[in-house]
């Protein structure tokens, strides 16, 4: 079997299935068959909400005390119109291969399905139940993910002895960990009045703009020494509308807030109030968390299948990946915290994501298929 062609052939159906947050139900479809006609699995798709959906393969092994999860999410960002190729065709160039979706994740499920097709093609059993998880929305707002832990909870699942490795586009690190995030909303409230005599009011986008100084003064420091995680403001608006010559009685602000482990949202929001009341101390605030949220979480570096995964990799192909605790979120803040899943991030390489130059490095898939391979066989076969 030609595993480098067999992957590249399916991604190259994989990037050709337009898949933007909240439309993932063709990829979900194709996954199901792929699951159910090539690896011999039961498999569905879970409608997640709205347009998106979710994809499950399962294998069962009777007595099986273990269970190893792979996938991660199918769902891409929409293209730019910077794009200067046709972002739902895979293009190779050199070791680069270029595509919506080849680099985060695409390229990453591929390789991990082309490794279970490896498997059954050459009759190798492993003694776990294997998994295989495709989940919408993550790169909006992860209601595939949640959407997973609500079934799974009715269900009464037990997740004991699992090991989850999603295939995200980190391979020169191994991300054990991540940051949280909440978005919050800061709406100031002024007081009107004509424009042209602006003491006599109170300007709530002055107002703003003082606050988001204040802000970016005080924690982008704390951030810069790493005794926190990082802030940026997204959106201001405010409740102006046409010509008047009126003082803006009201302006909001979205502010996405990292997390690391120590830090608490409850309390970040109780700080923004009281740096408004410190600093400003005009009108009045109101800070409310938003939708989407995610808590942090993070793996011991010698969790038993973390230790075992980067053990074998050190020694069997002198591979030492760096333990990293990422500083964005992925599903697996969820999946982790809700479920107890311990799960890594660990893909072939993908770089320049989420922009029109987006590519995978062919020599990382092809190192991360046959060092999955023999991980699993090594690990986890009979």
């Amino acid at each position: 079997m030609n595993q480098i062609g067999y992957c590249l052939d399916l991604l190259r159906q994989l990037v050709a299935i337009p898949s933007v947050s909240q439309n993932e139900e063709q990829i979900a479809c194709f996954l199901r068959d792929f699951l159910r006609d090539e690896l011999c699995m039961s498999a569905e798709i879970q409608h997640a909400g709205n347009k998106s959906y979710n994809v499950r393969g399962q294998k069962l092994r009777e007595g099986a005390v273990r269970r190893l999860m792979l996938g991660g999410h199918i769902d891409t960002v929409p293209p730019t119109d910077r794009w200067t190729t046709d972002p739902y065709r895979l293009e190779i160039s050199g070791d680069h291969i270029c595509g919506l979706g080849a680099g985060d994740m695409k390229g990453g499920l591929a390789a991990q399905l082309t490794v279970l097709r490896m498997l059954r093609a050459e009759g190798i059993a492993l003694d776990c139940d294997i998994e295989f998880l495709g989940l919408a929305d993550e790169e909006r707002h992860s209601i595939g993910a949640n959407a997973y832990v609500e079934e799974r909870k009715k269900e009464g699942s037990s997740f004991q002895d699992t090991f989850f490795i999603m295939a995200e586009p980190h391979y020169d690190n191994i991300v054990i960990g991540a940051t949280g995030k909440v978005l919050y909303r800061v709406d100031i409230y002024g007081a009107g009045g004509h424009a042209s005599t602006p003491e006599q009011g109170i300007n709530a986008i002055d107002c703003m703009a003082e606050f988001l100084t204040h802000v970016n003064r005080i924690l982008t420091p704390r951030y810069t020494h790493g005794t926190c995680a990082s802030h940026c403001c997204l959106r201001v608006e405010s409740s102006y509308q046409g010509y008047s010559l009126n003082i803006p009685e009201h302006c909001f602000c979205l502010l996405n807030k990292q997390l690391n482990p120590a830090e608490n949202a409850d309390l970040f929001g109780d700080e923004l109030k009281q740096l408004y009341q410190k600093h400003v101390n005009r009108g009045s605030i109101a800070v409310t968390r938003q939708i989407p949220s995610y808590p942090s979480y993070q793996l011991a570096s010698d969790q038993k299948d973390v230790a075992g995964l980067t053990g074998f990799l050190k020694q069997k192909f002198n591979h030492t990946p760096e333990l990293r605790i990422n500083q964005s979120v992925s599903d697996g803040n969820i999946l982790y915290s809700s479920l107890h899943i311990p799960t890594i991030l660990y893909g072939p390489q993908g770089v320049d994501f989420h922009t029109e130059r987006e590519h995978l490095l062919k020599p990382s898939l092809i190192s991360y298929i046959e060092q999955l391979y023999q991980y699993l066989i090594t690990r986890y076969s009979e």
